[in-house]
């Protein structure tokens, strides 16, 4: 009788849409059907769902948990209904199923069978440069089609109506789409302007009032956050020019730690920035209060900015954004404790969790985490970056570790010179390709196909050279840091013990990648392994728990997907 097979399903939706009409249960269903024709058995720790997740990036959560299960060889048979589900750009689709291959498992395309034949991988390779294609010409036709309706005035590339608007979609007989004035809510917005124009109340205030006369938000809550107040005054539809472009996404900014309940690998590969006021396409919408008021509101916003950057000049505290609170998973922030309840006349200040802040929930706190003195956890972190510090031989093992992971990588890879040469001549294809319909040497129903070919390939070849790029300067960065790893260390002794506040932050905010703040523990996560002991396997195969410091405080290594099957070591 032959040995059961591990096998496991991978599925994903694009937008958070999608993921809430159910559209990716009749991914999901289709494939255990599949599986079970099979005859095979699923786990349900074997499913890899990515609701709501680009195909554009590999950064998926769902798909590192599926990753690093196949590097430790518990999948055998893989089940995905399409390629474009694995990876929408085709470079991303070739690596993936070489990693698979590579560690022994098998890619089953419910609408394709892969590996028969040489045509059938052919074929697989045109379906992925196909749906890369598709993509990209999908979100020019939507971003041409937008930008077109806005500078025509309409509404409907605005999408939904703020606060004190009602969104009217166009009408069968050829109204267009507009704004329709909610008479409630048009009142609550003309009060918040006058408290903030007028009164010169400050926000604080302004949600408080609002949550006292019991006037519910946009959704329904009962309680007012003072960023939804900030985000209305800063709209300018209100004075009747509604804005479109007032965002773009860029790429992925480094975070100092993820936001509250959300995912160590964000969902998309892009960050949301805002534009400059003058790239913003204005649409006449009805207005709910004056222009002078509007910008008097502005005038006051920009005042109450200024002073407290005045007050603050920059960060106070040394682990300032590092904290978070291990069990609400809200931040913690430094509260200064005022001259007149400090005792014993000394200025001080603890590290308090934002869910403790009653005033910040409508009046009921929903957190019970104690604060910390920020002296007592400063020095608790500071004396366990030290003890890293003083060991460089820990951190050139980590550094070692990285380089040999980029050099492999690098192995697998085409020289980067090869790859220049190859872009360089698909440029020169193109240009040819370009005369011959030019002079008339080809029709367009020839010369489109091609050219689609040809744009897709030299994206391809484009990421291929950046990637290389890229590694290339990370072997050359780390291989400076490893040769010098030895005198920094040397150098750094002597001046540990006279640092200023902001090397100090510097140094921690370099080595510590949060702080985790339990009822009885805290918890410092480092980026590299602060102690060889931890996490490795005792006689019984089992990680062992990160050991309690003297201090009260505990360590733990941030590990690396990749190196995940290789070490052995505890990850979060």
């Amino acid at each position: 009788m032959s040995q059961p097979l591990n096998v496991a399903l991978y599925a994903r939706v694009s937008s958070e849409r999608q993921a809430k009409a159910g559209t990716i249960d009749s991914q999901v269903a289709a494939l255990k059907a599949r599986i079970a024709s099979d005859g095979e058995q699923l786990p349900e720790e074997q499913c890899f769902i990515d609701a709501g997740v680009s195909g554009a990036t590999l950064i998926r959560p769902q798909l590192e948990r599926l990753r690093d299960r196949a590097a430790m060889g518990l999948i055998d048979r893989l089940y995905v209904l399409a390629p474009d589900r694995l990876a929408r750009k085709y470079a991303h689709q070739a690596l993936l199923l070489e990693e698979f291959q590579q560690t022994g498992v098998t890619v089953v395309f419910l609408n394709h069978a892969g590996g028969v034949s040489p045509e059938e991988d052919l074929l697989l390779q045109m379906q992925g440069m196909i749906a890369e294609y598709e993509r990209a010409k999908i979100m020019e036709r939507n971003r041409r089609g937008k930008l077109h309706g806005a500078r025509h005035g309409r509404v409907n590339v605005l999408g939904g109506a703020p606060y004190g608007y009602r969104y009217q979609r166009k009408q069968l007989d050829g109204a267009p789409a507009q704004y329709v004035i909610d008479l409630s809510q048009a009142a609550t917005v003309r009060q918040i302007f006058h408290w903030i124009g007028v009164e010169r109340l400050s926000i604080g205030e302004v949600t408080r009032r609002l949550d006292a006369e019991g006037i519910p938000t946009a959704t329904g809550k009962a309680h007012w956050d003072r960023s939804v107040v900030w985000g209305m005054l800063q709209n300018p539809a209100y004075m009747g020019r509604a804005a479109f472009g007032k965002t773009q996404a860029t790429a992925h900014r480094p975070r100092v730690r993820p936001a509250r309940h959300s995912a160590e690998t964000p969902k998309k590969a892009t960050s949301v920035v805002r534009t400059p006021r003058a790239d913003w396409i204005e649409i006449p919408v009805p207005p709910l209060v004056s222009e002078a008021l509007f910008l008097a509101v502005g005038e006051q916003l920009e005042e109450n900015r200024r002073l407290a950057r005045q007050r603050r000049r920059g960060a106070r505290h040394l682990l300032q954004g590092l904290i978070v609170c291990g069990h609400c998973r809200y931040a913690y922030y430094g509260k200064p404790v005022s001259k007149s309840a400090a005792k014993g006349g000394q200025c001080y200040a603890y590290y308090r969790c934002v869910g403790t802040d009653a005033y910040r929930f409508g009046g009921e706190r929903i957190c019970d985490n104690k604060q910390v003195r920020t002296s007592r956890l400063d020095d608790l972190v500071w004396e366990q970056v030290l003890a890293l510090l003083q060991q460089p031989e820990r951190l050139q093992q980590e550094y070692e570790q990285r380089l040999n992971r980029l050099q492999q990588a690098h192995a697998s890879h085409t020289d980067t010179d090869v790859l220049e040469k190859q872009h360089q001549h698909l440029k020169q294809g193109k240009s040819r390709l370009i005369d011959s319909y030019t002079e008339g040497l080809i029709d367009k129903s020839d010369f489109d196909p091609k050219m689609a070919q040809l744009n897709s390939k030299l994206e391809q070849l484009h990421i291929q050279i950046e990637t290389a790029r890229q590694q290339d300067a990370g072997q050359a960065e780390l291989f400076l840091v490893i040769n010098r790893l030895e005198e920094f260390a040397a150098a750094i002794q002597e001046r540990l013990t006279g640092l200023d506040f902001e090397t100090k932050r510097g140094i921690i905010r370099a080595l510590v990648k949060r702080i985790e703040i339990y009822h009885e523990e805290i918890l410092v996560v480092f980026r590299v392994d602060p102690d060889p002991n931890i996490g490795d396997p005792d006689d019984n195969g089992t990680p062992e728990k990160p050991s309690e410091q003297s201090n009260g405080a505990s360590s733990m290594q941030d590990c690396k997907r990749r190196s995940l099957a290789a070490s052995g070591s505890t990850v979060e």
